[in-house]
């Protein structure tokens, strides 16, 4: 992967690649039902699906949407998919619907 990119477009200077982006948040909007069946130490996959024109990013369990990642740092997230980067989320604790995660390349 070339490295061109520039630090423009938003991007932070702490943010050196899509592969060394690492995003600490819980999920949004979780869907109660997919939820139920997570567990601390599952592994979600990262996506983007359209929602009203809008790209969104979406954590999917088991073929289920679980809930959607709100963070700062979506924007670059959204654009490392759109650009190829494939990206999993580690469960990293569970408290009643709240559902937090590690998102990394993967």
């Amino acid at each position: 992967m070339s490295g061109s990119g520039g630090g423009v477009g938003g991007f932070s200077p702490q943010f050196d690649s899509c592969e060394s982006l690492v995003i600490d948040t819980q999920l949004s909007s979780p869907k109660q039902a997919v939820v139920e069946r997570i567990s601390v130490g599952d592994t979600l996959i990262i996506s983007t699906q359209n929602y009203g024109g809008a790209a969104v990013v979406v954590a999917i369990y088991q073929g289920e949407v679980a809930g959607g990642l709100a963070a700062p740092e979506i924007g670059r997230l959204r654009t490392c998919i759109e650009d190829g980067t494939q990206y999993l989320a580690k469960v990293v604790a569970k408290n009643d619907g709240q559902v937090r995660v590690r998102v990394t390349a993967g």
